[in-house]
């Protein structure tokens, strides 16, 4: 049986081809070259997860893959609803609907993360935002934290969300959140060893992280 890391290795090389893969055929954007920045910040997501929702997650991906669908694409494809509404009604016949159960707790888990977050936002307005504004009516100054989330949250299936919202709620019943320790994760892999020491460095380098 695999464990986590072994886990989370299969989940980054599965979307790591899956993002390189958006808009196949045309010119690839800078991101799609830089897989150390990439996987950087999906190991520091995914280590914040429990080997369960790592594990359904994982079984998604291969499914996905396996069916001819890019869940990576369809994340995008589903943040088009706030920021390119007309391409998104194009686009959306290559999105796999999600079951309204799954999309209950979608919206759920969005709404957690969304209040965790806002609380980084106040006490590390540096590294937890990194310019993106927060909430989707900002959409219009770039993608928003509250957009992203829920639109990748929308590819993930109801098995791996019902596990996703557990790990959740163990995690408070223990004092801890979840986006906390994502961005603790994150600023580990930049060589910062707090975040209070990465807020400041950021802070003096014009909201750069280095």
């Amino acid at each position: 049986m695999d464990n986590i890391h072994e886990i989370i290795k299969k989940i980054v090389d599965i979307e790591w081809d899956m993002f390189t893969s958006v808009n196949e055929g045309e010119e690839r954007a800078d991101c799609q070259n830089d897989r150390r920045t990439f996987e950087a910040m999906r190991v520091a997501q995914f280590t914040a997860w429990s080997r369960e929702a790592a594990g359904y997650y994982l079984c998604d991906l291969e499914a996905a893959r396996q069916a001819g669908r890019n869940l990576v694409e369809e994340k995008y494809i589903h943040m088009m609803r706030t920021t390119e509404p007309r391409q998104y009604g194009v686009l959306l016949t290559r999105v796999t609907t999600p079951e309204d159960a799954a999309r209950s707790i979608a919206q759920e888990i969005s709404d957690i993360l969304l209040s965790q977050t806002r609380d980084l936002f106040e006490d590390y307005p540096y590294m937890s935002g990194q310019g993106r504004p927060l909430y989707s009516i900002q959409d219009f100054e770039g993608i928003s934290v509250e957009t992203y989330q829920h639109s990748e949250l929308l590819t993930y299936s109801e098995k791996t969300l019902a596990a996703l919202k557990r790990h959740i709620s163990a995690l408070e019943n223990e004092g801890r959140f979840i986006a906390r320790e994502i961005l603790e994760n994150t600023i580990m892999s930049y060589g910062y060893d707090s975040l209070e020491a990465a807020e400041a460095a950021v802070a003096e380098n014009s909201g750069q992280i280095i």
